[in-house]
């Protein structure tokens, strides 16, 4: 057998297999009336598994955190300065350097950016402050933007992959990396990946059941449709 060593554990893997799920599901009923429940539905379990992310930056494994991450991106101003005044080019792994660069920063404004789409959201669900036709469309500029970078992240992992002859995309599907050497991350913590996924699941699906429950029979759209006295007139 080939040896081989963990660099990503459970949890990271099922955050990341859940949040694409949930984002893809989100984008593909972010305009259909019949499925709006849902679609608020994940835009909550979505800002749940953000939160049980943000606490694991805390208590997780030092190798799962994502300040090395933001480490690898320190090197980013001199990289780009380089380029731009064309000294860097010669150098030998300048281009994989730019490559790896932005590979890390793609996830990285994903997850910045994608506060501000659920909050946008919640305004305009809610009806907050009377902002909710502003925030729609800002809504739906985070929706757009936040959905192309998530296409792009998968689409320069494959290029790569096949640029680099080494499967990138491994250590979200396996945890491992082919080679000798000690696991970057002793133990898999599957029992805090499987608490996860459960807990995301059913809080989702409370939430959407709750949803459905809340909107009269045969309308599916959002608050600001319920209930208004102009739709009796019809």
């Amino acid at each position: 057998m080939n040896p081989s060593r963990r660099v990503t554990d459970a949890p990271t893997r099922v955050f990341h297999a859940l949040l694409a799920l949930g984002f893809g599901l989100a984008w593909l009923t972010g305009d259909a009336d019949d499925w709006r429940a849902l679609h608020v539905a994940l835009g909550y379990g979505i800002a749940g598994l953000l939160s049980a992310w943000l606490l694991y930056q805390f208590f997780g494994p030092r190798p799962a955190r994502w300040a090395l991450l933001l480490r690898r991106l320190g090197s980013g101003p001199a990289w780009l300065r380089e380029a731009l005044q064309g000294s860097g080019a010669a150098r030998p792994g300048f281009w994989r350097q730019g490559q790896n660069l932005l590979l890390a920063a793609l996830p990285l404004t994903l997850l910045l950016g994608l506060p501000l789409l659920l909050l946008s959201g919640l305004v305009t669900y809610q009806e907050w402050f009377g902002l909710e036709e502003a925030m729609e469309e800002v809504h739906e500029f985070f929706a757009n933007s936040l959905g192309l970078i998530a296409l792009l992240h998968p689409t320069l992992l494959l290029l790569s992959s096949w640029q680099r002859g080494q499967n990138l995309l491994r250590p979200m599907g396996s945890g491992k990396l082919p080679g000798a050497g000690p696991d970057l991350v002793r133990s898999d913590r599957r029992a805090v990946a499987a608490l996860l996924a459960a807990g995301l699941v059913l809080g989702t699906g409370w939430v959407w059941t709750q949803e459905q429950a809340a909107m009269p029979m045969g309308e599916h759209g959002h608050r600001g449709e319920r209930g208004h006295p102009e739709d009796d007139d019809d």
